[in-house]
């Protein structure tokens, strides 16, 4: 069956709608394309649009090299509050290091004589920390 007088005139509103929409889009393009660049005397365009899109990335890479100086310049400030250097910092970190592992080495080594001497005396682990008054925590 054919659609009702009232969808038939909403689909033909929606169409025009959409028509009127595009030809708009379309004049719209047209005059902005149809707008003339400056030019110089010898009718050589002064800037173009991709002239215009330059000079705002060129404008945001120094907002962004300015962000990034100050922020170097504040790292180097706290750095240096603390009379530490960077190169201090990380030879610090790397002393912290080795001892970390020194002591997970003689950890070790210490659970292993304990888990020997409880099979020795034929008790458990941890009944050979509580004889030798060692928190099972340590």
């Amino acid at each position: 069956m054919d659609a009702s007088p009232s969808k038939r005139s909403r689909k033909a509103t929606r169409q025009t709608g959409e028509a009127v929409q595009s030809d708009n889009l379309t004049n719209l393009t047209s005059s902005l394309m149809s707008k003339e660049i400056p030019a110089d005397k010898d009718n050589t365009p002064l800037f173009t649009l991709e002239d215009e899109k330059n000079k705002e990335l060129d404008e945001s890479i120094s907002a962004l090299r300015r962000e990034l100086d100050t922020l170097a310049k504040k790292k180097e400030a706290l750095l240096s509050e603390e009379d530490m250097s960077l190169e201090k910092a990380h030879l610090m970190n790397d002393e912290h290091i080795d001892r970390l592992h020194r002591y997970n080495d003689i950890k070790d080594a210490g659970q292993i004589l304990f888990g020997k001497l409880a099979e020795l005396k034929g008790k458990t682990v941890k009944e050979i920390y509580e004889e030798y008054g060692v928190n099972l925590k340590d």
